[in-house]
């Protein structure tokens, strides 16, 4: 499945205009994301658009004007239908992240996710907007994956949009975001200037990876270390692109090169009405 080929053109670049903007996954919910992932044959990076932009991460519980509930929203009908203990605690608990989230596995996978994206993400939502926000994230996720809370968007307003995405055998490898020429791009991540040239810098992030953003005139030189979020120059033009690569090959979307994570704090269902 090609996740880029869905937002690739600038007929579909639109901005986040919903809560869904781009930040950091909770690196303990990579684990999960994956594991369902593998059982039920469906991207990951789907999984964790959804679980954005339906409750923030699980930070947004709330049961919703159509009676959704839990962590991946389902209508109470089609959680009946496909929910998953995936805990093995004897209870399939819309309210666990676990169980939800291989609950949204088991749909996603159902409705052909693989070979339908964009229909399967509108069978879970029926909404346009929210199937291209989703597949939007699944794609920025797929190119810079791990991420970690050390990661920042490249460009003052995080709600520009995404123009489109460049990549060969369906994966991504870089994301790029329109902005204003003569803007501020800032380093995604903590590094070591590696190059700069005329167009671009290079940073080496550590673990062997390296951070490549483009389109850019640097103010910074080679052998400087600098901090995420720190100014490395202006917008040239009219975007930037920014990419993740691994000893020089696009980033595998199954690796975690993440550092030990904090144990899963999970919000407490919201009470019942009295």
């Amino acid at each position: 499945m090609t996740l880029g080929a869905l937002v690739s053109s600038q007929d579909n670049a639109v901005p986040f205009t919903s809560p869904a903007t781009i930040e950091p996954i909770p690196p303990q919910l990579l684990q999960i994301y994956h594991a369902a992932s593998a059982k039920y044959h469906v991207p990951w990076t789907i999984l964790a658009g959804i679980n954005r932009v339906e409750t923030d991460f699980g930070r947004a519980l709330s049961v919703s004007s159509a009676g959704a509930i839990g962590w991946m929203q389902f209508e109470p009908a089609t959680w009946a239908a496909y929910s998953v203990d995936a805990d093995g605690d004897g209870n399939a608990d819309p309210y666990s992240p676990i169980d939800a989230i291989f609950t949204a596995a088991h749909y996603l996978a159902a409705t052909g996710v693989t070979k339908h994206p964009d229909q399967a993400v509108l069978a879970y939502n029926h909404s346009t907007d929210y199937a291209r926000e989703v597949l939007q994230l699944a794609v920025v996720y797929q190119a810079w994956n791990p991420l970690s809370p050390e990661w920042v968007w490249p460009v003052a307003d995080r709600n520009d949009p995404i123009l489109g995405v460049n990549g060969s055998d369906g994966q991504p490898e870089s994301v790029q975001i329109r902005c204003s020429a003569g803007v501020s791009v800032r380093a995604i991540h903590t590094g070591t200037v590696t190059a700069a040239t005329g167009t671009g810098v290079t940073l080496d992030i550590g673990n062997g990876l390296t951070v490549i953003e483009q389109g850019l005139r640097p103010d910074v030189s080679r052998g400087q270390v600098v901090d995420a979020g720190e100014t490395l120059g202006t917008a040239a033009t009219g975007g930037v692109s920014a990419a993740l690569e691994e000893q020089g090959n696009p980033l595998s979307p199954t690796r975690a090169n993440l550092a030990p994570t904090p144990p899963l704090v999970i919000a407490p269902p919201p009470s019942p009405a009295s």
